[in-house]
C-alpha cells in the first residue's frame, strides 16, 4: 500500500516493504473459489484536492493551480496465496493561471505544472492513468509481486505531493521470515513518473523532467534495460536499525545507500552514507564519475516537540545524479521542495522542529524547517536557503479519514544563474486535502 499522506516528521525516511504485511494475520485461503476470489476483495482509495501558488516579488510574477481528483484501487481476497490488484487515478484542472511557455516571463510555473501533465501543460481533462495492475503470491510473511505497482524505497518512491505519484512496472520480492532480518528487491523496466500520464521505458524517463520543463534542454536517450533494486534490513534490538539499499541502473550507474540509527527514549542518532559510480560514459554521467555523500542526524524528543540538527556533506567533487522522476531524496536534510541531486560539493545544514502543541490532538504536527545549502567550487558564492512551515493533521470523529497538509515556504539564493528557476526570492504555498476510504 502506498503512503497516501506523508508525515512531516518522516520526510521520506521510510523503509518499509511496498506492502504493509501484518505478521501472523495472513490467511492464504480467504476465498474458497474463483468467484469468492473477486467477491471477497476490497476497494480503497482517496479523493484529493491540491492547490499550489507561487509568487516572485522581484519580478511580480504570480502563478497558481488547483486540481481535484482521486484514486480507486481494488484488491482481491487471497486464494491459495494469490491476490490480484488493479487501480487507477483521475485528475481535473479546476483552475489555473497560464501554465504554458510564455515569452513574457523567463520563469516556468514548474510546481503548478506538476499538478497535472508535464508533457502537455494545456491538457486539463484527459489526465487519467492506470496505476496498479499486478498479481501477487504470498507465503507466510513473504511475497512476490509482478506487474504495475507503487514502490517505496529511499530513492525510488511515489513522492506523493502532487495529483499523480510515480509508479513502476516490474517484479518485486520480499523475504521477511526472520522478522529481525529482511531482504527485498526487484527489477523494473517501465515507469510512469509523477505528474505524467503515460507508461514509458526506464531509459526514456531519465532526465525527462529536464526536457519537459525546458524543451531546449538536450533530449538524449540513455541506453539501459532497466533498474535493479536490492534492500537488506537488520534490527538486532529495539534501539538499533540498519538498512542497506543497492540501486543498479543497467549501463548507467551503481549506487549504494546505507543507514544506521540508534534510538533511545529522548534522543535519536543517525548516519547515512551514499556511494555512486558510473558504469559507462553517456549523456548522464561521465566515465569516472564517483559521488560520496555523508548525512548525519541528531534528534531530541519530547512529549510535545522534536528538535533535530541535520547535515549532508559531499566527500568528493562529483554530484549525486539519480533520476528525480523516480523519487524524492532520502537524506536527513531533505524537506519538501529542496533537492540537492545534481549539485556538487554539497554542504547542507538543516534544523527541523516538529510541534504537537495541543493535548488530545496528537495528530496535529506543525513543522518549522530551515535549511541552508552551499554548493559548487565557490562555496561562499553559491547557496540556497529555504524556510518552511509545514502543517499536517487528520481530523477526528466522523471526519477522521480527512487529512490536511498546508505547506508555506520562502526561498532565497545566491550565485544562481539569472533566469534560473530559483535565481530570485520566492514565496510558495500548497494545500492538500485527502479523504481516504
Amino acid at each position: 500500500m502506498s503512503p497516501l499522506f506523508l508525515k512531516a516528521q518522516n520526510n521520506h525516511q521510510q523503509f518499509e516493504s511496498i506492502d504493509s504485511v501484518k505478521h501472523g494475520s495472513f490467511n492464504p485461503n480467504e476465498a474458497h473459489s474463483f468467484h469468492d476470489w473477486f467477491k471477497k476483495g476490497h476497494v480503497s482509495g482517496l479523493f484529493r484536492s491540491n492547490s499550489i501558488q507561487t509568487y516572485r516579488p522581484k519580478s511580480e510574477i504570480f502563478s497558481a493551480a488547483s486540481g481535484l481528483g482521486g484514486r480507486i484501487y481494488y484488491h482481491s481476497a487471497y486464494w491459495h496465496g494469490f491476490q490480484m490488484g488493479i487501480g487507477g487515478i483521475y485528475t481535473y484542472n479546476i483552475l489555473s493561471t497560464d501554465l504554458s511557455d510564455s515569452p513574457e516571463t523567463p520563469y516556468i510555473p514548474k510546481w503548478e505544472r506538476q499538478l497535472f501533465d508535464l508533457e502537455n501543460p494545456d491538457n486539463k481533462h484527459d489526465l487519467d492513468r492506470l496505476e496498479e495492475l499486478f498479481i501477487k503470491y504470498r507465503y507466510k510473511d513473504s511475497y512476490i509481486k509482478i506487474g504495475k505497482m507503487l514502490v517505496n524505497t529511499p530513492l525510488v518512491n511515489p513522492q506523493d505531493s502532487r495529483m499523480k505519484p510515480s509508479a513502476f512496472q516490474g517484479i518485486w520480492l520480499d523475504w521477511n521470515e526472520g522478522h529481525r532480518f529482511e531482504l527485498n528487491g526487484g527489477f523494473f523496466n517501465k515507469v510512469s513518473p509523477r505528474s505524467t500520464t503515460e507508461w514509458i521505458p526506464t531509459n526514456e524517463s531519465i532526465r525527462l523532467y529536464d526536457h519537459l520543463l525546458d524543451p531546449e534542454n538536450e533530449d538524449a536517450s540513455i541506453k539501459t534495460r532497466g533498474l535493479i533494486i536490492l534492500g537488506g534490513h537488520y534490527i538486532p534490538n529495539e534501539t538499533i536499525r540498519f538498512h542497506s539499499w543497492q540501486y543498479y541502473i543497467d549501463k548507467v550507474s551503481l549506487l549504494s545507500f546505507n543507514q544506521i540509527e540508534y534510538h533511545r527514549t529522548k534522543t535519536k542518532l543517525g548516519f547515512q552514507y551514499l556511494y555512486q559510480h558510473s558504469l559507462g560514459e553517456n549523456h548522464y554521467l561521465n566515465l569516472n564519475h564517483q559521488a560520496h555523500l555523508l548525512s548525519g542526524h541528531l534528534k531530541w524528543i519530547n512529549d510535545k516537540w522534536q528538535l533535530s540538527y541535520n547535515q549532508t556533506l559531499s566527500l568528493t567533487g562529483d554530484a549525486l545524479k539519480f533520476p528525480a522522476e523516480w523519487g524524492a531524496e532520502p537524506f536527513y536534510t531533505f524537506i519538501s521542495r529542496h533537492r540537492i541531486e545534481g549539485l556538487d560539493n554539497i554542504n547542507s545544514k538543516a534544523i527541523k522542529i516538529d510541534l504537537q502543541p495541543f493535548d488530545g490532538w496528537n495528530a496535529l504536527n506543525i513543522g518549522v524547517y530551515g535549511i541552508h545549502t552551499r554548493f559548487g567550487t565557490d562555496l561562499k558564492g553559491n547557496s540556497l536557503t529555504q524556510f518552511s512551515i509545514d502543517l499536517q493533521t487528520h481530523f477526528r470523529g466522523d471526519w477522521k479519514a480527512l487529512k490536511l497538509r498546508l505547506l508555506n515556504s520562502y526561498f532565497h539564493s545566491n550565485g544562481i544563474t539569472e533566469g534560473s528557476f530559483l535565481s530570485e526570492p520566492i514565496f510558495h504555498s500548497q494545500m492538500i486535502l485527502n479523504y481516504q476510504f
